[in-house]
């Protein structure tokens, strides 16, 4: 017999309401955060540029001010030196309210000073430190509460981060720590939360994450399956490489023991790569519109670089101490990496490439491979039947992945943890 809703309880009553305000509360904030952080990075990075060593020199001096300050701040703060990421946050179902705030400013100074970071960390931190605080209050002792309330503001953040409450509440429901029993408990405040911060985002915004990236979907054949596992494997490969460079950043990053000395030598790096192939400065948002839109003008070969590029700025950007999330980034690796096969493979359409590798790449390492292939699916544009090679991907690069990780635990080898 099916668990009923506890909407009897008053409790669950007030969650419900606190999740609309939250989500409420959490858009308005969002909408701030994104519009200064993009406003301020725009002014000194200006838009995407397309050609190798394009970039201006000068970049290399904000980037390590900006990677001093972080490291100041975070020592003057008392900042943890590891700081989780946005998956890790979700996995554990709690969020430190009483540091949400200054680790929201530290990301915000990250992404003005050109960290290969996304919003998507600060989003959680915001909705879901402030639905923490509300739980704080209301219900002491109630840990149904406490996570459902947490939970909603998260999606919260996400539904507006990625301007779907679908996906929001999705991607968020697949990480979380609920109960099988407890599942639609906690959904339902998660698709308040998302759905009211979605209306404010888009009625400021104007625009959905759905049909981003205009690319013709193809007629499907049986043969778009067996694309998905080689693109599957592709992505497997890509996210391997990535784990390669963190450790080997992580080991260079620890020969220098001050975290201001690292601070500005990792800046520093950051701006070097993005003089060099400017396509790898900021979340990548804008930029994965640009190598999609301009893929073939622009080149595999260089395309490769960019790739590699913007992995090893990432991983330096966390080894100096930068605070962001990963989830733009990442689809901006996966998404180049498509654009790449497709150049290579021409007979690999360009739709399902990008779709199936801007899910999997990520996909190789978390656990919501139904909120990765929808992500990917509707900001391609494809429909139902030819998403079913994205799922084959992700699929097929999380068992390559955790395979090849488990490969290196019996080695007695550790496993840079890579958190999207």
């Amino acid at each position: 017999m099916a668990t009923p809703l506890p909407i009897d309880q008053s409790w669950y009553r007030q969650v419900l309401l606190a999740a609309a305000l939250v989500g409420l509360l959490v858009a308005a904030l969002g909408l701030v955060y994104l519009g200064v952080s993009g406003a301020a990075f725009e002014g000194i990075f200006g838009e995407p540029r397309l050609d190798a060593w394009s970039g201006e020199w000068w970049w290399i001096g904000v980037t390590a001010a900006g990677g001093f300050l972080v490291a100041g701040l975070r020592k003057w703060w008392k900042t943890t030196d590891k700081v989780p990421g946005g998956v890790a946050i979700i996995e554990s179902g709690k969020v430190d309210y009483k540091v949400a705030p200054s680790w929201v400013a530290l990301a915000l100074v990250s992404a003005v000073a050109g960290a290969s970071l996304g919003p998507s960390f600060a989003l959680v931190m915001m909705g879901g430190g402030l639905a923490a605080w509300v739980a704080s209050r209301r219900w002491v002792g109630n840990e149904d509460a406490r996570l459902y309330s947490t939970l909603a503001g998260i999606a919260g953040g996400f539904g507006g981060a990625f301007t779907s409450p679908m996906l929001g509440s999705l991607v968020v429901s697949e990480l979380a720590p609920v109960p099988k029993q407890k599942y639609v408990d906690a959904l339902l405040p998660q698709l308040i939360g998302a759905v009211v911060a979605f209306g404010l985002f888009f009625g400021v915004v104007g625009s959905t994450l759905l049909n981003s990236f205009a690319i013709p979907a193809p007629e499907f054949t049986t043969w778009l399956l067996v694309m998905g596992v080689g693109l599957g494997v592709a992505s497997s490969v890509v996210m391997i490489v990535f784990i390669a460079i963190v450790k080997i950043v992580t080991v260079a990053g620890a020969k220098l023991s001050h975290s201001l000395i690292r601070g500005v030598v990792g800046g520093a790096l950051v701006g070097l790569l993005a003089v060099a192939l400017p396509l790898t400065i900021g979340s990548g948002n804008n930029q994965l519109s640009a190598v999609i839109d301009n893929a073939p003008a622009i080149g595999a070969g260089l395309l490769l670089a960019v790739l590699v590029g913007k992995m090893l700025a990432m991983a330096l950007s966390l080894q100096a101490g930068f605070i962001g999330g990963n989830v733009l980034p990442m689809l901006f690796v996966g998404g180049t990496a498509g654009a790449i096969v497709h150049i290579l493979v021409p007979g690999i359409p360009y739709a399902i490439a990008v779709a199936a590798m801007l899910a999997a790449v990520p996909g190789a390492v978390i656990k919501a491979p139904i909120g990765l292939v929808l992500i990917a699916a509707l900001s391609v544009g494809l429909g139902p039947v030819t998403t079913a090679p994205v799922a084959i991907a992700v699929v097929t690069s999380y068992l390559l992945t955790a395979g090849f990780a488990a490969l290196l635990r019996a080695k007695r080898q550790e496993v840079p943890a890579v958190d999207v």
